[in-house]
């Protein structure tokens, strides 16, 4: 602790850095479940079978957001430029995924979220 930082200072401090990561945490959020949206939808209109399930276990920095799988040979390196954590492709859905996924249609991409 500097000289001159009480514990005040230091609650002031703090609550400063909360309010800050806390704003910016939200608009990864928001950010990165459009992203999941938008890819959702653009398979959707290809006629792809797309299943989300929703991270309500552990923070997003663990292990993403969700989990979205798209009834599709697509090659994520081809499709992203990159692996997509949260995202993918298979080419037949798993009976699994069925059952505890949720399937996402046009009228319910709002299904695909994150609650920080």
């Amino acid at each position: 602790m500097k000289r001159g930082e009480s514990m005040e200072e230091l609650k002031v401090l703090w609550e400063e850095t909360k309010e800050f990561v806390d704003k910016r945490e939200k608009e990864i959020a928001e950010k990165y479940i459009n992203f999941l949206r938008e890819v959702a939808r653009a398979y959707i209109k290809k006629g792809k079978r797309v299943f989300f399930m929703e991270n309500r276990v552990v923070h997003y920095g663990e292990r993403g957001f969700g989990w979205m799988v798209i009834e599709s040979e697509d090659d994520p390196y081809e499709v992203f430029g990159d692996h997509v954590l949260e995202i993918r492709f298979e080419t037949q859905i798993r009976e699994r995924e069925e059952r505890n996924y949720t399937e996402i249609r046009e009228d319910n991409l709002e299904v695909i979220k994150y609650e920080i």
